[in-house]
Parts: C-alpha cells; sequence; structure tokens
C-alpha cells in the first residue's frame, strides 16, 4: 500500500510495474550521464536495462519479496576508459504500492539503484547474447547476479524476457 514502511514489500510486480521502473532507471542515466564525465562517453552505447538480483527473483516467484529495485545497464565497451563499474546510483521510485523501506529515510518510495557495465560485443552478436556471455564470464559481478533471474527492460522487442 502507498506509504507503507516494511523491510519487503510483496506486492506483486506486472508488465506495467516493470515499465515504469525501466523509465525510471532511464531518466536516473541520463543524470549520471549530465553529471558524471566518464559515464558520459556511454551515452549513446546502451546496448540492455535489466531488472536483477532480489527483485528479480520477486518477479519470477511472487514470494522473495522486494527490499529495493536492481537494474543493471549494459553498454557496448569502445571508450578507451570503461563505465564506471563499482558505482552504484540510487533515486527514490516514489510513491508506489510497494511502499519504502525503513532504512531509506527521505526516500518516499523504494529505493531504484542502477549499475552499470561496459562490456565486448561480438560482430553481429545480439544485445542479449553479449550480456548472457558476460554473466557466464568469471567476473565477480557476473557470478553473483547469475545466481538469479535476471529480466530485461530495455530493449522493447526483448522487454520482460528472462536472459539468464
Amino acid at each position: 500500500m502507498i506509504g507503507d514502511v516494511s523491510e519487503r514489500s510483496y506486492e506483486p510486480l506486472a508488465l506495467a510495474d516493470l515499465r515504469m521502473i525501466a523509465s525510471a532507471a532511464m531518466q536516473s542515466l541520463n543524470a549520471v550521464f549530465d553529471r558524471a564525465r566518464v559515464a558520459g562517453l556511454y551515452r549513446n552505447r546502451l546496448l540492455l536495462l535489466a531488472l536483477a538480483q532480489g527483485s528479480a527473483l520477486h518477479y519470477l516467484n511472487g514470494t522473495n519479496g522486494i527490499k529495493d529495485f536492481d537494474v543493471w545497464a549494459y553498454f557496448e565497451a569502445g571508450p578507451a576508459k570503461p563505465f564506471p563499474h563499482r558505482k552504484r546510483w540510487c533515486s527514490d521510485l516514489g510513491p508506489t504500492r510497494f511502499g519504502r523501506h525503513p532504512d531509506d529515510l527521505g526516500y518516499s518510495g523504494r529505493r531504484l539503484d542502477v549499475m552499470g557495465r561496459s562490456i565486448e560485443v561480438v560482430s553481429g552478436e545480439s544485445a542479449e547474447d553479449a550480456v548472457r556471455r558476460w554473466l557466464a564470464s568469471s567476473a565477480k559481478s557476473a557470478v553473483a547476479l547469475r545466481q538469479k533471474p535476471v529480466f530485461c527492460l530495455f530493449p522493447e522487442s526483448s522487454f520482460s524476457k528472462r536472459i539468464n
């Protein structure tokens, strides 16, 4: 319920919610591009946005509960510096039926965390396949992420499709 404060929300996630999360993540990324010089190099290189971790598991099973929403942005590598991979950008999803976490003081809704990676894309490879290949790699983040489902939020042609 809007305004509820709880460790986890058990409200079901619908396609309309995924669209709202995708839109909020895009807004967050656009703000990051404007203020972070290295991230800004990747403004036009977005391959795929994905819902991951606990919120993706909740979308799949409806029982995990949602602490926050974790969105991963994958960019095509190319610029001399990689996308800032140790950075997490947090924003307020705003009032929704998901309420807010008690530790997120100053937020009116659940926290949206956006993380990113620049990844290599093989010639002719789809964005989904490039992300799948990265998820299968030995990168520490990839190992952790592939333990739970990952769902595509962007591009629209792959929307809500499970990546792993």
